[in-house]
């Protein structure tokens, strides 16, 4: 039972089952205390407070610390209701999971400051509640930092790719994925693809089939040609899986997504997807073209779901997704990464020998009683399904289930696929997108890329010139942060970090050197674009 009362200092304080979670006597006192010793003297970015009660915590943080982001999580409807909280806060009653709240609220940049801390008398009344929330932190800021590390390391790919795809691919598709009755059927990679073959092939008939680039060699192997390939990743590999496993279908990515689809044979049409990044939007805006929208993912998995999702009312089925390995096999087969590594094997470095340790990089462990295994980033992904498609439930499935649970998804075996399938016609109806009528030629796709890069450029060098003479606020310029972010997003964090510490002469320094970093990549992209 919730009981609210008044303190003997006359502020607001409450009890749970007749336990005091605060101070009888001075609860705003207490909450600043505690702060000040979880807190010490650091400067943080963000602080996300897990047990908040009556609003002291918060309102002794956002006190401490004007300039920090304050994030609330409330064990109990009840007291949510009760009590004084500020806008950003979370209780069991909202709407959203409190992993989908934190994702809206955080980004990468608040991970190198952010603080957690937890009100232990929240935690006590309601431990059940205390340890599903210290999870759901640990998951998300492991996939923000996560997320920040691939920025680091791809950030600059994403531009030029963006600009690369931009200018090179001709054929360009709009219009409906599939038609909006059809069940879809996502082949990812994992080892039990390769048990799903036959019935997929007996089922061929009555769906939409689409494919990640790493299953496209099974898939042809097996006689199954997808309908769609869809295709996220910046790097080398996600491109190398369709060098020579092309199918004659649509591929649909964004603009970040590798370079390089007009080289292949047969080349696809693309479908290109609308991420809410700068470059993207920029560049989509610029030559007219309609996109459907896609929320950025960590694996391409989870950007097929979104998609299947919007484009059908029918079952959306995953097949293959195994988040981790059976021993040491980890992708369907043939699959170009087995490829890779039969070509770097000796007689000193034999073929399993390279698997085992790739497996140890990738930090991988068997699970207890199996011979499965998984990694951390692995169950960090399988935590994304869990939450982010749990709006899904009902109409998402997982066809030959791992030892990886993912709540999201109902488990399928043969006879779950058929019954569910069974309503569907024998020949599923099968809409594809069409041309983009009037979309700009390689000429004018050129120009506009020109302008969008030297109006960036100015942009920068102007806040440059701002900085260098006043105020290190880059809150001030919306477009250059986030291009700093993609472009030099370690000097970034150490000029806010600098700024955030009561150190402006360095800190301004630093946002100097950052800009001009960021101009000098800007024009460099801009001279390949006229060589």
């Amino acid at each position: 039972m919730i009981e609210l009362f008044t303190a003997r200092s006359g502020a607001p304080s409450l009890k749970v089952d007749g336990v005091a979670l605060h101070s009888p006597y001075d609860p705003r006192r207490e909450a600043q205390r505690f702060v000040r010793q979880a807190l010490g003297e650091e400067a943080p970015s963000a602080v996300i407070v897990l047990g908040e009660c009556v609003g002291h915590i918060t309102e002794a943080v956002a006190k401490a610390h004007p300039r920090a982001l304050v994030l609330a999580a409330v064990y109990s409807p009840e007291i949510a209701r009760a009590a004084r909280l500020p806008a950003a806060s979370w209780d069991p009653s909202s709407p959203q999971a409190l992993d989908e709240f934190l994702r809206l609220h955080l980004g990468e940049l608040q991970i190198e400051g952010l603080r957690v801390i937890e009100w232990q008398p929240s935690a006590r009344a309601f431990p059940d509640v205390s340890r599903s929330a210290n999870e759901s932190v640990r998951r998300v800021v492991q996939e923000l930092n996560g997320s920040l590390v691939t920025t680091v390391a791809a950030g600059r790919l994403w531009l030029r790719n963006c600009f690369a795809n931009f200018l090179n691919i001709d054929t360009v598709l709009s219009g409906p994925l599939c038609a909006d009755a059809s069940p879809i059927v996502i082949a990812a990679p994992g080892p039990s693809l390769e048990d799903a073959a036959g019935l997929l092939s007996e089922v061929r008939g009555r769906v939409t089939l689409w494919a990640l680039p790493s299953s496209c060699a099974f898939l042809l192997d097996r006689g199954l040609r997808p309908d769609l390939v869809v295709m996220t990743d910046p790097g080398f590999y996600a491109l190398h899986h369709l060098q020579f496993a092309s199918p004659a279908c649509p591929l649909a990515m964004p603009l970040s997504a590798a370079r390089g689809s007009w080289d292949l044979h047969p080349r696809p049409a693309v479908m290109l997807l609308a991420q809410p990044f700068l470059v993207e939007s920029s560049l989509l805006e610029a030559a007219g073209l309609p996109a459907p929208a896609v929320a950025p993912h960590g694996t391409v998995t989870a950007t097929a779901i979104d998609l299947a999702l919007a484009a059908t009312r029918a079952p959306v089925i995953v097949a293959g997704l195994d988040l981790g390995s059976r021993d040491l096999l980890s992708h369907a087969r043939p699959n170009s990464f087995d490829r890779l590594l039969q070509l770097q094997s000796s007689r000193l470095e034999p073929h399993a020998s390279l698997w085992f340790g790739r497996a140890q990089q990738l930090g991988s462990t068997t699970v207890p009683g199996t011979s499965f295994r998984t990694s951390p980033a692995l169950r960090t992904y399988a935590g994304w399904f869990d939450t982010g498609a749990a709006g899904a439930r009902g109409r998402l499935h997982r066809l030959f289930p791992s030892e990886v649970a993912v709540a999201s998804m109902s488990p399928l075996d043969g006879r779950g696929l058929r019954a569910l399938l069974h309503a569907s016609p024998e020949t599923a109806s099968h809409t594809v997108p069409v041309l983009v009528p009037g979309y700009p030629s390689p000429v004018q796709r050129a120009r506009m890329a020109a302008e969008i890069l030297g109006a960036w450029r100015r942009q920068i060098m102007d806040a440059r010139d701002a900085l260098s003479r006043g105020s290190v606020d880059l809150g001030r310029y919306p477009l250059v942060l986030e291009l700093a972010h993609l472009i030099s997003p370690r000097r970034l964090v150490d000029a806010l970090k600098k700024s955030r510490q009561g150190q402006p002469e360095a800190a301004r320094a630093a946002a100097v050197e950052t800009l001009e970093e960021c101009g000098g990549f800007l024009q460099g992209v801009a001279e390949k674009l006229v060589a």
